[in-house]
């Protein structure tokens, strides 16, 4: 038996929805929304041309019940590609797509051989490629919320074949997903199999043992949000006729998430953020090969134009976005701009405060460490509330005032905050002519 490969995908999450896109003004929603089709799209491509033997995916090739068959149909047109290609395609589902209603009543192609697409559910599957020397173990989820171990009753490796075992796991619970059937790596290599096909963790990794098979999350193909920045695509396997593997990375991604983080605590003026920006762009914008590049900027550090930042928050949104369109014309998106910077300080208050712009400094210290903190913000937005339709209340992600999001209540107390410091303070040019003057004294002295 001579070399093989195998493709091996997870978490495509067709056509999942993106929600509050709709919210940024000039956003590119169709290209976003569109992404994930383009990326299966990308992952049929590579596969023909590359001469795959085999496409694994490991687990939400959908994101949930669909809104119309077209997106069963756009799945069933990349199938039918690999299919007329002689390529096999075995996908198990995980628990975004479990036992998916609509799957059940869509006409799927068959593989080459006459088998089916999916793993059945219920218990462990084996798929036998004999031509190509392959056995492939695998058990889709049965409900969404599945805790049980499922890796504990995958069977024993075929022997003299190369074993690979499809699963969709929150492996030991380490990651930001939820823990569906959770196992651990130890007793994924105690199967004995050549390589674990991961999915469900949407970050690549390898979390191999020593001395035992690789055991890889393929991260998804296409990154949704700013929290999925980077390169994201599959894993090619070179399996030789001792059935050793080594596998690499192709990118499939159409759009790409990046967060440009600019620490400003050695920057006098708000230009140089613009100049820092403008810089990262250039090189994002080579590395993105024609991809649709959706940025976000976070400002963090200690500076002198901490309430500056804030309260024209929208004026270097608007600078930045200006950078965004003027270099990388449709190719680039600011998704949002976070300033997310504090005042110089000694003890948490700005040495070179007195008097009132000292106290005032003080209060917001106190109120910033307090554990009551979302309680006082509540009470003060509570009339407000009582004014708006029931849908922007609650703990949706349509919520208007969306309390328990830890996040969300430090960035309305710093904005606020800043806002009253700066109407307290000198403007912009005076606080940067003045911080240039102190540093000519300390020079001087």
């Amino acid at each position: 038996m001579g070399d093989r490969r195998i493709l091996h995908a997870a978490d495509i999450h067709l056509d999942s929805p993106l929600q509050k896109l709709d919210q940024y003004e000039n956003a590119p929603v169709d290209r976003i929304r569109g992404a994930t089709r383009r990326a299966m799209e990308s992952l049929t491509r590579l596969a023909i041309e590359e001469q795959v033997d085999l496409v694994v995916i490991a687990g939400d090739l959908y994101d949930g019940d669909w809104v119309d068959q077209n997106t069963g149909l756009a799945f069933v047109g990349q199938a039918a590609k690999l299919v007329r290609a002689g390529i096999p395609l075995l996908v198990i589902r995980g628990n975004h797509d479990a036992a998916n209603q609509m799957t059940a009543s869509l006409p799927l192609p068959k593989n080459p051989d006459g088998s089916e697409i999916f793993l059945q559910t219920g218990q462990p599957e084996t798929r036998l490629f004999e031509d190509l020397g392959f056995a492939v173990h695998g058990q889709s989820f049965r409900s969404r919320a599945e805790r049980a171990n499922l890796a504990e009753r995958y069977p024993p490796p075929v022997t003299g074949m190369f074993n690979l075992g499809l699963l969709h796991t929150g492996l030991e619970g380490d990651s930001g997903h939820a823990h569906y059937a959770p196992c651990t790596a130890a007793q994924l290599t105690d199967k004995q199999y050549d390589y674990w096909a991961l999915g469900h963790i949407h970050q690549r990794g390898d979390y191999a043992l020593e001395g035992g098979a690789p055991i890889v999350f393929s991260g998804n193909i296409q990154g949704r949000h700013i929290r999925e920045s980077g390169p994201k695509g599959c894993l090619l396997l070179e399996v030789d006729a001792k059935n050793r593997c080594r596998y690499e990375f192709h990118a499939l991604d159409v759009v790409r998430w990046q967060q440009c983080t600019i620490d400003v605590s050695p920057l006098k003026h708000r230009d140089e953020i613009c100049d820092r920006y403008q810089s990262w762009l250039a090189t994002q914008i080579d590395s993105a090969d024609g991809r649709l590049l959706v940025a976000r900027v976070r400002l963090q550090g200690a500076t002198r134009l901490h309430a500056s930042l804030h309260q024209h928050q929208a004026a270097l949104r608007a600078d930045l976005q200006s950078i965004s369109v003027a270099f990388g014309a449709d190719q680039v998106w600011l998704e949002d701009v976070k300033v997310r910077t504090k005042l110089p300080a000694e003890g948490g208050v700005r040495a070179e405060m007195e008097g009132p712009l000292e106290s005032f400094a003080h209060v917001v210290e106190e109120l910033r460490q307090s554990s009551d903190l979302a309680s006082v913000i509540g009470a003060e937005l509570n009339p407000l509330g009582r004014k708006l339709p029931k849908e922007l209340l609650g703990e949706s992600e349509q919520a208007a005032f969306p309390m328990t999001d830890p996040e969300w209540i430090e960035e309305l107390f710093s904005a606020a905050s800043a806002d009253v410091l700066g109407r307290l303070q000198p403007t912009e040019d005076q606080a940067a002519d003045a911080a240039e003057h102190h540093d000519r004294s300390q020079e001087a002295t």
